[in-house]
């Protein structure tokens, strides 16, 4: 019988992996990410400030600077642009098929002088209370959110909503920089997946967050026991 892995050693590999991937990051960004240093401050917080079987850490002021995509609007938007990415997330190791209990992922985008601004959410529905009329997947994404409030008189003839609620898998700290990079900064995205630890560390995010998450989307269709159609639906309510 494999020895279990204490919670301790557990968030020891966390905080060294978060380290690990500030390294690659500088040394191979190319200016794209302004302040790797910031996820080495994340990593102290995950073995000094939780305890027993849960884990947490936060990110905040993350920067990456890009060019403006083509096709942007309005169509003289001043570069570079500006991205924050700030990310709130904890777990439970004790949980076997979805440790993440919190998850709040927000992307800001600004143009250099900072006039205009596009902003993304992405979070973990915190369940309980009346269920939600319209779809709300578990792990979803939004555009614009309370980031968009301080533009509302400015906003033109432009309408932002709440919906649609976009479903995803959720995102560590590695997912999330690499969801980014593959999103704004395609060059350096393709630059990051040839180094050897981001490729690892993106693999061990992905089995851990993505694989119990498209396995329990699968049991849709492949068990039918009611308690297991319920967990997919709640990260997919479109399933018929």
């Amino acid at each position: 019988m494999a020895k279990k892995i204490s919670p301790d050693a557990i968030r020891r590999k966390m905080s060294a992996d978060l380290i690990e991937l500030a390294q690659v990051l500088t040394s191979g960004m190319y200016g794209v990410i302004v302040n790797p240093d910031v996820l080495k401050s994340s990593a102290n917080t995950i073995t000094r400030q939780t305890k027993g079987s849960t884990w947490a850490y936060k990110i905040s002021g993350l920067l990456l600077r890009v060019d403006v995509p083509q096709s942007t609007q309005p169509v003289n938007c001043p570069g570079p642009l500006t991205i924050e990415v700030g990310l709130s997330l904890g777990g439970d190791f004790e949980s076997e098929e979805d440790q993440l209990t919190d998850l709040i992922l927000d992307i800001l985008i600004r143009s250099s002088c900072g006039t205009h601004l596009c902003a993304w959410h992405f979070d973990r529905h915190i369940e309980g209370g009346n269920a939600p009329l319209e779809a709300h997947p578990l792990y979803h994404f939004q555009h614009g959110g309370n980031a968009m409030l301080p533009f509302t008189g400015l906003l033109g003839n432009s309408l932002l909503l709440p919906a649609p609620r976009l479903a995803f898998p959720p995102m560590d700290a590695v997912l999330a920089i690499d969801f980014v990079l593959s999103n704004f900064s395609g060059e350096c995205w393709s630059f990051m997946r040839k180094q050897p630890t981001y490729l690892r560390l993106i693999r061990e995010s992905q089995k851990l967050l993505w694989k119990p998450y498209l396995q329990r989307l699968a049991n849709w269709w492949d068990t039918p026991q009611k308690e297991e159609r319920k967990k997919a639906i709640s990260l997919m309510p479109h399933l018929a």
